[in-house]
């Protein structure tokens, strides 16, 4: 099985949770609106001011002291450009403040002052040793790290209102994290696939660091297929050591929506007991696994199945990825024609010949089938059309619903399921001889479908049939009534020579 890895984030990640020294929030508009006109008077414009970024690798925490169990990051840069226009001794200063929106900044005067890296303590700071940098407000933006998501852009204020002592603190902490991309993966295994045929699919992803606040995995069925059936849960780390995993209070709907959406939502309980387990184990993955059917042919050929997770904090994750064209699982059905021909390759059109399909691989110059014989429609939208023998018309005979030669498992197939597809003929047209060896499928060129297959099957006369002794039949007959001609003759002389010599 080809497995498909996809990441792609949700469009805003709010990530970046900060706290000051004293532990009040800082990153939301900080109330800045309440602050009075004397407190506003008090503010230093002179004073000398301080930003301290420590940066960690998680899921937002709800408690401060939930930051000593996650990882610093080394390497991160943050962009520090300064608001202009917001004077901070005024109540005008500070009303504006509270307007701020870090996700629209189209309306700011911004200038850079600095691009600061975190050290190998995941801690990046700036002061006012740096030019320019003094009170005032500043956008902050971290700048995109591989394999992480971005923390969201946020403002500070320096100075601040400290919490614990009602005064002003012109040395700000804050906190902001990132989750590591996470590689949501969506395999599918159908071999063999076609009209009516069951099909597996299975989702996993591994969960993050910090409080999962939501953790649902859904799954919005194409239109080929049927609804989910047979739902199971598992955690590990491995097909070979994942283990069942059983919703407390968690739910599982098959038909959502359009009666084709499969969600699993995991509840608080569930929540909390898989991040039990991901303590021991950080390497620990959520598998959802389930059975479809292919209910009907896909207009282009594709069944193309997507599938994704969400964490919560504005943490989702797809397998659509609309930057590649080829992302996620793919189940491709094509149609095959094959051809009965003579030598001439001419249609054999008299009689009729019956062939099965199967995977096969190279064997020295021809090709050995694998497996069991593989089903395929006689009828693009009859599911009663299925089956393992098929029979010419006029000498063709055209298949739908055909697993394509080079598409397996969701990728390239490999040698232990067969590499090829071929055909078998197992009755021959009236007067030919039965072609013994499996032919291979190819796609033909004679179509704009990417997916259109044909094979010709070679058929040569029986000429060999009436050079041979007529020992069968009438033949056979015939030598049986002479031979006891000539024994009822012999026997019938000796009688009257032994009368003749007594």
């Amino acid at each position: 099985m080809k497995k498909t890895h996809k990441r792609i984030s949700a469009a805003v990640l709010s990530l970046a949770l900060g706290f000051s020294v004293a532990g009040a929030p800082v990153l939301a508009p900080m109330a800045a609106a309440q602050i009075s006109t004397n407190q506003a008077s008090t503010v230093d414009l002179g004073a000398d001011v301080s930003l301290t970024i420590n940066k960690y690798e998680g899921l937002p925490v709800t408690d401060p002291a939930d930051l000593d169990n996650l990882e610093r990051l080394e390497g991160f840069n943050f962009l520090i450009e300064k608001v202009e226009g917001i004077d901070l001794s005024t109540t005008a200063g500070w009303q504006a403040v509270a307007d701020l929106n870090a996700a629209d900044t189209s309306g700011l005067i911004l200038t850079e002052v600095d691009t600061v890296p975190t050290d190998t303590s995941g801690v990046a700071t700036i002061d006012s040793d740096t030019p320019d940098f003094g009170v005032g407000v500043y956008l902050v933006t971290e700048q995109p790290m591989p394999g992480y998501t971005v923390a969201a852009p946020f403002f500070v204020t320096l100075p601040f209102t400290d919490t614990d002592t009602g005064v002003w603190n012109y040395d700000q902490v804050v906190h902001p994290k990132n989750q590591a991309d996470i590689n949501i993966e969506k395999d599918v295994e159908d071999l063999g696939a076609t009209l009516g045929q069951e099909i597996t699919y299975t989702i996993s992803a591994p969960l993050p660091a910090g409080d999962l606040t939501a953790l649902a995995v859904v799954d919005d069925l194409p239109d080929e297929l049927t609804a989910a059936t047979n739902v199971r849960i598992f955690t590990g780390t491995s097909e070979a050591d994942r283990a069942a995993y059983t919703l407390d209070d968690g739910s599982i709907v098959e038909a959502g929506d359009d009666g084709n959406k499969l969600t699993v939502s995991f509840g608080a309980n569930d929540r909390a007991a898989l991040q039990a387990l991901r303590g021991a184990n950080p390497d620990l993955q959520i598998i959802v696994e389930f059975d479809t059917t292919v209910g009907s042919l896909p207009a282009n050929d594709v069944i193309e199945n997507h599938a994704s997770i969400d964490f919560g904090g504005g943490l989702v994750y797809s397998t659509d990825d609309p930057d590649n064209p080829d992302d996620g699982t793919e189940t491709r059905l094509g149609q095959l024609t094959i051809n009965k021909v003579d030598v001439e390759e001419e249609l054999i059109t008299g009689g009729t010949a019956a062939f099965e399909l199967w995977r096969c691989q190279a064997d020295g110059d021809g090709f050995r089938v694998i497996g069991e014989p593989l089903s395929a429609a006689t009828s693009a939208t009859d599911v009663n059309s299925v089956t393992d023998t098929f029979v010419t018309t006029n000498g063709q005979a055209t298949l739908y619903g055909v697993q394509v030669l080079d598409w397996v498992n969701g990728g390239t197939p490999t040698a232990d399921i067969g590499e090829a597809l071929c055909v078998v003929e197992t009755v021959a047209p009236e007067g030919y001889t039965l072609n013994p060896e499996p032919q291979s499928v190819s796609y033909t060129e004679e179509t704009d479908d990417d997916y259109a297959m044909v094979v010709n099957v070679i058929n040569l006369d029986d000429t060999i049939d009436g050079q041979l002794p007529a020992t069968g039949g009438m033949g056979t007959m015939a030598m049986i009534a002479g031979g006891l001609l000539v024994a009822v003759v012999g026997g019938f002389a000796a009688l009257r020579g032994n009368r003749a010599r007594g």
